[in-house]
């Protein structure tokens, strides 16, 4: 609910500036997701410092470590699911965003430790540079962990489109020339589509 003595403008911006951070925080998932570095790193500023695993240190160094570490995985897939964005009224440049968030990392290299789910926030510093947000620090906090049990894992059907951890994923296919409703079969006019 919006304070009455905000301007129009001011919600405007606000809200603009609440979703700029949120695409910053989901490119970082996806890049992590693709194996996209470039667009991982697209989230931070170049000289930001990020804290995970009791180490801190400049954004380069923690992808270098990132990417090797996920490189060991078959998958990983990340959720990121409250986030909340509080501006800071002191500076319209500045930003606190909480990001909660579970991730699912899959190796047939090291089970099972290698196979994990693990629950976890995002406490980011987010600033405004030449009108773009991007994370300046984040403290990566650990809540919980388990073991993704290999018994329990269900085997994906050969016949079903599996992701990729590369350009040949699906969400990298061009849009129609028509645009990307074109793209494909109305799903409740496809006889072979069901529900699950």
């Amino acid at each position: 609910m919006s304070e009455p003595s905000r301007s129009l403008p001011a919600e405007l911006d606000a809200l603009l500036a609440e979703r700029a951070v949120e695409r910053a925080l989901l490119r970082y998932a996806r890049g992590i997701d693709r194996m996209d570095r470039d667009l991982a790193a697209s989230a931070f500023h170049p000289d930001a410092r990020i804290t995970l695993g009791g180490t801190t240190a400049e954004r380069d160094t923690t992808l270098d470590m990132v990417f090797a570490l996920v490189a060991r995985r078959t998958m990983t897939m990340h959720y990121l699911t409250n986030i909340l964005v509080e501006l800071d009224p002191a500076d319209p440049d500045r930003a606190r965003a909480e990001t909660y968030g579970i991730a699912f990392q899959r190796s047939t290299s090291e089970p099972p430790r290698g196979n994990i789910i693990s629950g976890f926030r995002y406490v980011d510093l987010v600033t405004r540079r030449a009108g773009e947000w991007r994370v300046q620090e984040r403290l990566t906090v650990s809540e919980w962990q388990r073991v993704d049990d290999l018994a329990g894992q269900w085997p994906i059907p050969e016949a079903s489109l599996r992701g990729a951890r590369d350009a040949s994923d699906p969400i990298n296919r061009p849009w129609p020339p028509d645009g990307p409703a074109a793209g494909g079969p109305d799903p409740d006019s496809d006889p072979g589509h069901s529900h699950e």
